[in-house]
């Protein structure tokens, strides 16, 4: 997710149907300027070299959890069926990807990936804070689904449900005391002072800092051959 405000100006994007690095490339409707949806930067264009400002999406999660969270919600929507009505439900819904998220392909340019120190197709959670880079196996948030870490010296809490793929990353020092978390379940896990955080708004429900929301920090879910080739000097959790 990325801010289209630039310089004091708001673009809109669409997709140009290009790919660079094995990845989608964006344009912007008033200059033409292509952009990378993975890094922000703008790599052809009148703007090339420019960078959109990452911003920290909220997780992925099922309707049920998102309505609980946030009863007020407006929801934009397409009908299914409403452009091509020759095709089932359960066609419009399969996943036009699953035989190659399952085989060992490798985005569509055919380039060998050299970087050997993960499996190309290992899933990772990618975060970036100022010039650091780290990824985080999901295989690591097993059998808990949080990782304390820090990053740029920055204590951090990493977030990844296995079965939903929700993920968040927050800074863990909401009063500059860096806090350590225990998860007790679902999406939420109780702090050493006995305050309970929710880990998908990053907002304490219960106890001493009931009210408080940590900061979300920036990140990607997406595989590991993707991440380390757009951030080679990437270091990884546990490693």
């Amino acid at each position: 997710m990325y801010s289209r405000e630039l310089d004091g100006k708001t673009y809109t994007f669409g997709v140009s149907g290009k790919l660079w690095r094995d990845a989608l490339v964006m344009y912007d409707h008033q200059t033409r300027t292509l952009w990378s949806h993975i890094t922000g930067e703008a790599i052809r264009g009148k703007l090339e070299g420019k960078r959109l400002k990452m911003l920290a999406g909220m997780p992925k999660i099922d309707w049920r959890t998102w309505r609980l969270n946030f009863p007020g919600t407006k929801v934009l929507s397409v009908p299914v069926g409403a452009f091509d009505n020759s095709f089932s439900i359960e066609e419009q819904r399969r996943d036009s990807y699953a035989q190659y998220h399952a085989g060992p392909e490798t985005g569509v340019s055919g380039m060998h990936y050299s970087d050997t120190r993960l499996n190309n197709k290992e899933l990772v959670v990618g975060v970036k804070h100022g010039d650091r880079h780290r990824a985080y196996p999901t295989s690591e948030f097993q059998p808990k689904p949080i990782v304390h870490d820090a990053i740029d010296n920055v204590p951090i809490l990493v977030f990844h449900d296995q079965n939903s793929g929700a993920t968040a990353v927050y800074k863990r020092t909401p009063d500059g005391l860096t806090l350590v978390f225990e998860w007790c379940k679902g999406y939420f896990a109780v702090d050493s002072a006995g305050t309970t955080w929710n880990l998908i708004t990053g907002l304490a429900t219960q106890g001493k800092y009931k009210g408080t929301r940590l900061e979300r920090l920036p990140s990607i879910n997406l595989y590991w051959f993707a991440w380390a080739r757009y951030y080679p000097d990437t270091s990884i959790y546990g490693r």
